[in-house]
Order: C-alpha cells, then sequence, then structure tokens
C-alpha cells in the first residue's frame, strides 16, 4: 500500500473538526461561514491526502469511522498546541510576559533603577524583571556574554562588542546642614579648600576631574575620607563628617533634613553608557523600558540645575 503524500491545509483540518465536534456539515458549515458543499469538498480534500475514509453514513447519520476518531484526538491536541501558540504570540506581542535582566553600577542600580523599575512592572505585570548591581567592569562582562539585557556603567574605553547610547549626569555639592558654607547659593571649587572632603575611590571620573580642578588652583583640602557609593558620602555628610561632591540623581535619592545640596562651580559631568549587545536584537520589552528610562533620565537632569531655597 502506498503512504500518502500529506498535504494537510488548515481549512481542510478546521472542517473536519467542526464536524467532529457539531455531527452535522451543515453546522460546520454555519460555523464556519461558508456553503455545505464547501465543507463536503474539503472533507473529501483531507480524506485524500490522508488516506483513508473519515465519514460513514449510517441510517441518514454522519457517523465517523475509528480512523477518524484516532485523527481527531491528534487534531485536538493540535489545536489546542496552536490556541497556546496564539495566546503566548498575543502576550509577547503585548509585552505580557518574558523577561528583562538589567545590571547597572551602583549609581543607578541603588538609587534610581528602581524607580524606573517601580513604574515599569504595573505595566507588565507577568514579565519577569531582574536588577542586579555590580561594578561598571563587572556589568559590561555581562552584556557582553549576555548574562543581561541591558546595562548601565561607567566605559573607560569604547568596545565593539556592544553598543552604547551615553548619558551625563551633572554634579552637586552635598553639605550638613549647619556647614559654614551651607549659606553660599553656588560652592566654588576655591571654597574647597582646608575642607574635609568626602570622595569616591581613586579611579572615579567624578573624583579624578575634581583632583585635577583642585590641583590647577592650589586647592587642597584639609583631609580626604574613601567611600565606595553616593549612600556613603551622603551619610557621613549628614553626619557633619564633612562635604561631598555627589551626582545629582544620589543627591536628591538622599536628600534629608541634616543635607544641604548647593551647585559647584565650575560644572563637573559624569558620563554612563546604557549598553546593549552588538548584533543582537532588543526585546520589545527592553525597548520599553529604554523608552521610560529616557524619560525619567531628562526629568532627574533638571536636579544638576537644583538648588535648596532653604
Amino acid at each position: 500500500m502506498t503512504t500518502p503524500s500529506l498535504h494537510l491545509r488548515d481549512r481542510q483540518v478546521l472542517a473536519f473538526k467542526h464536524v467532529m465536534e457539531i455531527g452535522t456539515v451543515s453546522g460546520a458549515a454555519r460555523r464556519m461561514l461558508i456553503a455545505q458543499p464547501g465543507v463536503t469538498r474539503l472533507l473529501k480534500q483531507l480524506e485524500h491526502d490522508v488516506g483513508f475514509t473519515l465519514f460513514e453514513r449510517v441510517r441518514g447519520r454522519l457517523v465517523p469511522t475509528p480512523e477518524a476518531r484516532l485523527f481527531h484526538r491528534e487534531v485536538q491536541r493540535m489545536w489546542s498546541g496552536m490556541e497556546h501558540l496564539r495566546e503566548t504570540a498575543r502576550r509577547i506581542s503585548g509585552r505580557e510576559v518574558g523577561g528583562l535582566r538589567i545590571s547597572a553600577m551602583p549609581l543607578l542600580g541603588i538609587t534610581f533603577l528602581p524607580d524606573v523599575l517601580a513604574a515599569f512592572a504595573p505595566q507588565h505585570p507577568d514579565a519577569r524583571l531582574e536588577l542586579a548591581t555590580f561594578r561598571s567592569e563587572q556589568v559590561i562582562e555581562d552584556v557582553i556574554t549576555q548574562r543581561c539585557d541591558m546595562g548601565f556603567a561607567i566605559v573607560a574605553e569604547a568596545d565593539d562588542r556592544v553598543d552604547s547610547e551615553v548619558f551625563s549626569l551633572g554634579s552637586l555639592c552635598a553639605l550638613p546642614r549647619h556647614h559654614p558654607l551651607a549659606g553660599h547659593e553656588i560652592i566654588e571649587v576655591d571654597d574647597l579648600d582646608n575642607q574635609t572632603l568626602i570622595s569616591f575611590e581613586p579611579q572615579d571620573p567624578l573624583r579624578l576631574d575634581l583632583e585635577k580642578l583642585m590641583e590647577t588652583r592650589c586647592i587642597k583640602p584639609k583631609s580626604y575620607l574613601e567611600v565606595s557609593l553616593a549612600l556613603q558620602a551622603v551619610r557621613l555628610v549628614r553626619q557633619g563628617v564633612g562635604i561631598a561632591i555627589i551626582d545629582p540623581i544620589s543627591a536628591k535619592a538622599f536628600e534629608g533634613e541634616e543635607l544641604i545640596l548647593r551647585p559647584f562651580n565650575p560644572a563637573l559631568s559624569e558620563n554612563f553608557a546604557l549598553l546593549t549587545t552588538r548584533d543582537q536584537p532588543t526585546s520589545q520589552l527592553a525597548k520599553d523600558f529604554i523608552i521610560l528610562f529616557r524619560e525619567h533620565f531628562k526629568q532627574a537632569s533638571v536636579f544638576s540645575t537644583w538648588t535648596d531655597s532653604a
């Protein structure tokens, strides 16, 4: 016996499925919104393609053959799978499923990105969202090795394995509320002379720029207290230990009653980059997050010129 060449078409299988469920050709035709002869033709085509009889007339009734019942079980499984695929495609298109893994340096991972995620999550309640905080070197490595979907890091040198969008942050001076300089509207670099300066690690770009600036002006702080995170710097400022030059996002996030923020002159800026893996498509979920991030950052960037009116 020659095995039939299967060229099953959706409408043939659909007609068969409807006849099995409804029990009549006329009922299947109404459901498919076609004429009854059209359903009969589709069934004959399907019988030809599968190589066996699907229905027989018994006392005027259309009765499925044993082969048809076996075939119908597989059709039901297939149809259920197709419906699942359609629903999955709809949810993916609607950004309802999927995951987004973000790796970020502490500057954004601790203070800023959680706020963006808080606005993003309700829009995508079924999406799996992950935020991890690492040093910039680790963030870059995570992006390159695709352990995350995007990263936020300070990039010292261009890397052709990643695509980057650069953002720039200004700087503010954070002072204890009762500090002698708190009454100044603007803190000048000369004001740092003989002050206790809370600074970041030696490789931090903001610290490097500040040290170059002070060297050219022959400014010598009384002492340095070195920290790794803006959170640490702000807490020390609140305790009256010293003053710090920090980014506006961190400054505003940790602002409190014991903290005064003032513009710093000359303005210093710190750049960071939003990184994605080059030559890899970006998911719609990630694109949506990037749009929201840009909106929030644009709003946050006004803090660079923010002053305390107290």
